[in-house]
């Protein structure tokens, strides 16, 4: 049965803000099993007094409101991959990478870190990827699945509008709540979705 992943970003992954606030970068793969409107989100919405069509976005919106959101979306079943770079640890292999070149690097291997029967001819769904980035993830993530010999992780790799899109507010609202998390500055949030994390991979501390 064909899953739907969702990934967004938080932080700048350029590597020159080694030393300002965007010193780490996340990005978080959201599993879910359709691409569909989230009522749980729609319900949000209607007990925060929110127009329906209101975006959650983690950087946006107020404490109180994010605090209701992942109470309200703890009952969803989905699950979560996510990695957490801190750049001032990064090894030398990384150091030469665009912004653009780094975030397809650490896709590639977060989606390789699962196992084929987890992620296999799937749909990924991008928040705001333009055509040069969705050709380069496709061609790095082929090339390493042949190399692996193993099945496509994707089937479809896509840009979408997180304005218009459920699963992309989702993923939003986690990386943000994930990257508070690992620079330590607020797990409340992280910890009411802490179980549905199938991978937290932190790059920079120790050995990546």
């Amino acid at each position: 049965m064909t899953q739907y992943h969702f990934l967004d970003d938080s932080g700048d992954p350029g590597l020159e803000g080694k030393a300002s606030s965007s010193s780490y970068f996340a990005l978080a793969m959201v599993q879910l099993t359709e691409r569909t409107p989230l009522p749980d989100l729609a319900l949000t919405r209607q007990q925060l007094h929110l127009p329906s069509n209101f975006e959650f976005k983690y950087h946006k919106t107020t404490f109180e409101q994010k605090t209701l959101f992942f109470r309200t979306v703890r009952s969803l079943p989905f699950r979560v991959r996510a990695v957490v770079v801190h750049k001032s640890g990064l090894p030398d292999r990384y150091l030469t990478l665009s912004g653009q070149e780094l975030t397809v690097e650490f896709i590639v291997n977060l989606t390789l870190r699962s196992s084929p029967l987890d992620i296999s001819d799937d749909v990924l769904v991008i928040d705001a990827a333009k055509r040069a980035f969705l050709w380069r993830l496709r061609v790095k993530l082929s090339q390493e699945c042949r190399r692996l010999e193993r099945v496509r992780s994707f089937r479809t790799i896509v840009g979408g509008d997180s304005s218009r899109d459920d699963g992309l507010q989702l993923a939003d609202m986690i990386v943000g709540a994930t990257r508070q998390h690992v620079m330590g500055i607020e797990n409340s949030h992280y910890r009411t979705f802490a179980e549905k994390v199938t991978d937290l991979w932190e790059v920079g501390i120790g050995e990546a």
